[in-house]
């Protein structure tokens, strides 16, 4: 029996997985990356007067120089950092710090945000040596030309950025070896000077570069390492084949880099319960509760499926327990049973897990102007962000915020309106004019981009394929892709208002048009029966056409006119990625929002994500996901699916299979993506009301996992508020 199909929740774990959940589970809210902080601060003062592009770069290598290089013996993968509570001395450098940098844990020279996936095919191929090489010849070409100094200092920090990198991993081993990790230190030791050649080299230089990049130069890094069962596999199989290694030793090792991963977050939940008493927060911090990603599975470009023996590896290691890494499903439907076995099993013991489909993603992509072959490589980041990695980075972004438009378009007390069609005809205008003026704000920025150039140097220019070769940085279109990116929020409250509106005032006539105006307008005071009937109109979600052709009908617009707007397959193309996202922000879109005809009182929370509004699946999932797949998702380029499902409803051998099932089924309807939280109603206010009896309770936010007793009551509020659903029979 393999470890995904063990009752998780009574499993025996290594000591190095018990050591992560204990701080995961008990470090003090307070703690704080302090001597990150120090030595941070005394790179600053000694950068002061460079160039920015040199200030980063010679800043970067005074860090990486001084900062410790903690070990602990049981190391498989190297790459620790300190933390301490800091003591009143402690407190005050850290506040004054902070000040200093404008409320930021990192100087203004160090301009990273993270959200992204690096080049890591070509760090694996080349390593950090071979990186700081192109860029030299690239500096010496360039030099040679004659080219602006500007010019030359980005690419000269940018060298320094990776001597820094190399040095770091030097020093690693020097600290390894004190400690007796021979192994260790000799990886440690090629990486500082060539490519990886093995499966533990190759971990080791991904984890190198991640750990320095979210621990200490990105704020809230959100870090996405790639499909990994793609990138390592050669050097897993020929490692096997020597007898280098064992699968045994492969899998300690991907188990270590999971821990790693949780290891350097704080406590706490940010988008919900932010600046909290519960919350380490993004100052004490960088990584706080960043998700960082892997990605697994998947088709090539040439369709030949990715799941292979190291991705059942990867699932069979994934510990339940750990907010980190998120890991990414990519579903095909040729995806082999076992490996949908344990994904599922995965989910089911309420793991960190989302799945994709492949079938609607990589259309989607080429839908808007991505190659086929490139379209092929696409991972997500957090909150369910897609990525073409390395070559794209979003450069510009806006929220299409659809229950506002349907109230922009349903007009004012005595404005005529004669039809549900006229009343789409507005809202697709109003559609209209906010994706023309977004992509010509684009178009507009992208002409200054070459006499602005090179613009700021970030760390994740020297990690990206484009921004050295091109001495420009991403930001200034420096990748292959630079894309403007559409949040299309709150499709299924737009839906459930035209819904109500054709059944209460075009169809069924049982009220005028100004009557519901008014009663939007006041709330519904005074008006709680004709609130009650549109509370009981059609719902998406329930697999009622009425609601379920509207929320088609309105995303095909919404699609449509961006279509339009970006001049789709014209020479001044705006490569747009349209994601039915929300992230947590449907909370302040509701408290912004007026009165609906769906019912929803003003101030109430709109829908989230791709999901229906809480308690409108009342005929099960099952019917959830048929209005779901009808949507033209392979048209979307991402968007989240929250799922609450009882764990006593799929247990044991028969359970897992009618979850397998019917997750398959509903990928196989064309389905876009799924994350689960197993967890019952009840349990989670027991939890609220116990919380050091629940601390291994984990659910989903939209694109990441917090600990449910890490988070504030307000926000446990409202993942209570989501659906608990019944599984019904497969779709």
């Amino acid at each position: 029996m393999v470890k995904a199909e063990i009752d998780r929740s009574a499993a025996v774990w290594s000591p190095r997985v018990e050591e992560a959940v204990r701080i995961l589970r008990h470090k003090d809210v307070r703690s704080t990356t302090l001597e990150r902080l120090r030595r941070t601060w005394e790179a600053d003062q000694a950068v002061q007067g460079l160039p920015q592009c040199l200030q980063l770069g010679e800043g970067v290598y005074h860090l990486l120089d001084t900062i410790a290089v903690p070990v602990d013996p049981a190391d498989l993968l190297l790459g620790r950092i300190e933390e301490e509570i800091p003591d009143a001395a402690g407190e005050a450098f850290f506040a004054a710090t902070v000040a200093a940098w404008q409320g930021r844990a990192i100087p203004p020279w160090m301009p990273d945000g993270g959200h992204e996936c690096f080049a890591w095919e070509r760090l694996l191929e080349v390593g950090l040596s071979g990186l700081e090489v192109a860029a030299r010849t690239e500096l010496a070409r360039r030099v040679a030309a004659g080219e602006s100094q500007a010019t030359l200092d980005y690419l000269r920090g940018a060298v320094r950025i990776y001597e820094a990198f190399r040095h770091y991993a030097q020093r690693y081993a020097a600290a390894a070896r004190r400690v007796g990790l021979e192994a260790a230190a000799r990886r440690c030791e090629a990486l500082a000077e060539g490519p990886p050649s093995t499966f533990a080299e190759g971990l080791q230089l991904l984890w190198l570069v991640g750990h320095v990049y979210c621990t200490m130069l990105a704020a809230n890094p959100t870090l996405t390492f790639g499909r990994l069962d793609e990138l390592l596999l050669s050097r897993y199989r020929a490692d096997l084949a020597s007898g280098r290694l064992c699968r045994e030793e492969a899998g300690d090792l991907i188990e270590d880099f999971y821990c790693k991963n949780n290891l350097i977050l704080g406590r706490g939940e940010h988008q919900m319960s932010g600046n909290s008493a519960k919350a380490t927060g993004w100052q004490r911090n960088l990584t706080y509760d960043a998700p960082q990603y892997i990605v697994l599975g998947g088709c090539r470009a040439d369709g030949s499926p990715v799941a292979n023996e190291l991705t059942d590896l990867f699932l069979e290691r994934v510990v339940p327990r750990f907010e980190n890494p998120v890991v990414v499903l990519r579903y095909t439907d040729n995806l082999p049973a076992p490996t949908w076995r344990l994904a599922v099993a995965a989910m089911r013991a309420n793991s960190s897990f989302m799945v994709y489909n492949d079938h609607r993603i990589i259309p989607a992509m080429v839908h808007c102007g991505i190659p086929a072959a490139a379209a092929s490589t696409y991972t997500m980041h957090g909150c369910n962000w897609p990525d073409i990695p390395g070559h794209q980075r979003e450069v510009m972004g806006y929220q299409a915020v659809l229950p506002q438009y349907f109230l922009d378009a349903l007009g004012e007390v005595g404005e005529p309106l004669a039809s549900i069609d006229e009343l789409h005809a507005r809202f697709a205008a109003r559609c209209r004019e906010e994706a023309r003026a977004q992509c010509e704000r684009f178009r507009q920025e992208r002409r200054t981009w070459t006499e602005r150039g090179p613009g700021l140097l970030r760390v994740d220019d020297s990690f990206l394929a484009g921004p050295i070769d091109q001495a420009r940085s991403w930001q200034l279109g420096g990748v292959k892709f630079p894309t403007l990116t559409c949040a299309i929020s709150s499709l299924a409250t737009a839906a459930d208002c035209f819904a109500a509106v054709e059944e209460l005032v075009f169809a069924g006539r049982q009220v005028e048009l100004d009557g519901l105006r008014k009663a939007l307008k006041s709330d519904f005071a005074g008006e709680e029966l004709l609130r009650r009937r549109c509370l009981r109109a059609p719902k998406f979600g329930q697999g009622d056409e009425r609601a379920d052709r509207h929320a088609v009908r309105l995303l095909h617009t919404v699609l449509d006119e961006l279509d339009r707007a970006c001049h789709l397959g014209a020479a001044d193309q705006v490569t747009v990625f349209r994601c039915l996202e929300t992230d947590m922000r449907h909370l302040g879109i509701g408290a912004r929002t007026g009165a609906t005809p769906d019912g929803r009182h003003a101030g109430q929370p709109t829908s989230e994500n791709t999901s229906p509004y809480p308690g409108s699946c009342t005929r099960g999932v099952t019917a959830m996901f048929n209005s779901e797949a009808k949507l033209p998702l392979d048209r979307i380029n991402s968007g989240a699916l929250n799922v609450r499902l009882s764990p006593r409803l799929v247990g044991g051998e028969e359970g897992l299979a009618n979850l397998m099932a019917l997750l398959r089924a509903y990928f196989d309807l064309g389905g876009l993506q799924l994350q689960l939280s197993m967890a019952e109603s009840h349990e989670l206010r027991r939890a609220q009301q116990y919380p050091e009896e629940h601390r291994d309770l984990m659910v989903r936010i939209t694109g990441y996992s917090a600990a449910f007793v890490d988070m504030d009551k307000n926000a446990q509020d409202e993942i209570i508020r989501r659906e608990e659903l019944e599984t019904g029979s497969p779709a």
